[in-house]
């Protein structure tokens, strides 16, 4: 026998060998060995030919539908727009390049034909209107404005004459007036309000301190008043009356307090702990945690671990049915 070497072929040591670079057979694939009893992998793998494989194939043959109707339906859409380049690039840019020079060049001829009317046209047109229209409108504006502005300046003149002399007849005297005759008088009333403000304020001032005064030694007459009559006696009764007959009431409610909480835990919490909660304790722990714990083995045993066998041995069988059928029919 030839014992291959670590390229792959034959090593020619061996004599009789069939040849220097004959190649091994293909060693077969492992075929995977379903895991479980018997009972349960037969019908597994029974189930998995008659349900899953149909429906798995079902599957394949419209996914290489869908394949063939998005390849049809590119080559569909990819044909409008090789019929759409192939139109620009053999019709219309030909035809746009036929087409362009023609209309540049009358482009250009209009363009120089309406420069040459403008420059030597309605250039000259326009400058001889000016001369015969323009200059004498703006010659006659300019002295219109030249009128306008002497006449402004005589009514300016004659408001202000107008105006002088009514501040002279009308204005002069009553200023004279105002300046000599109302307003001293009326300065010596105003000086006189502030005099007497100023006495009515110092007499308020002394009012309102006398007042704050009173009402100082009043509040404190009657403070003096409610500390002898009812702060002193109220403090001597919660000192030597209330104060001890509290704290009297409040170490008997302690001591009963404590006495019942002895009697709650020696009368009904160690009773109830003895007699309830530890052998609620020792068989919980003793007696329903083992039984849990056999029924969850059960469980396990019984349902669980076949269930995932079942499982898994339809799985393996649906891909071995797959891989075999693609051998058959594509080779591979």
């Amino acid at each position: 026998m030839t014992t291959p070497d670590r390229l792959g072929q034959p090593s020619p040591e061996t004599p009789g060998s069939p040849g220097l670079f004959a190649k091994l057979p293909p060693p077969e694939p492992e075929r995977p060995v379903p895991a479980g009893p018997a009972w349960l992998v037969v019908p597994a793998r029974v189930i998995a030919l008659i349900v899953v494989v149909p429906f798995r194939l079902l599957y394949d043959l419209l996914r290489v539908i869908g394949r063939g109707i998005a390849a049809c339906w590119r080559v569909l859409v990819r044909i409008p727009v090789a019929v759409a380049v192939a139109l620009y690039r053999w019709l219309l840019r030909p035809l746009g390049l036929v087409l362009w020079w023609p209309l540049r060049m009358l482009g250009l001829g209009i363009a120089i034909a309406a420069r040459w009317l403008y420059r030597y046209v309605l250039t000259p047109i326009g400058r001889f209107l000016g001369f015969v229209l323009l200059r004498p409108l703006w010659a006659l504006a300019r002295g219109l404005a030249w009128l306008g502005m002497w006449i402004g300046r005589g009514f300016a003149w004659l408001f202000r004459g107008i105006g002088r002399v009514l501040a002279v007849i009308f204005v002069l005297p009553l200023v004279l007036l105002w300046r000599y005759v109302l307003l001293p008088p009326l300065l010596g009333l105003a000086w006189l309000a502030r005099a007497i403000g100023r006495c009515i304020a110092a007499a308020w001032r002394v009012f309102a301190a006398g007042v704050a005064w009173s009402w100082r030694q009043t509040g404190r007459f009657f403070g003096w008043l409610l500390r002898v009559f009812v702060v002193v006696p109220a403090r001597a009764l919660w000192r030597y009356v209330l104060a001890p007959i509290g704290a009297a009431i409040a170490g008997t409610w302690r001591l009963a307090a404590r006495i019942l909480s002895w009697l709650w835990r020696t009368l009904i919490v160690a009773p109830v702990r003895v007699l309830v909660v530890i052998p609620l304790r020792w068989f919980g722990t003793n007696v329903l945690a083992p039984i849990w714990r056999g029924i969850g083995a059960a469980w396990r045993v019984t349902v669980r671990d076949p269930l995932r066998a079942v499982r898994r041995t339809m799985r393996e069988t649906s891909r071995e049915v797959r891989r075999t059928l693609r051998r058959t029919f594509l080779g591979r």
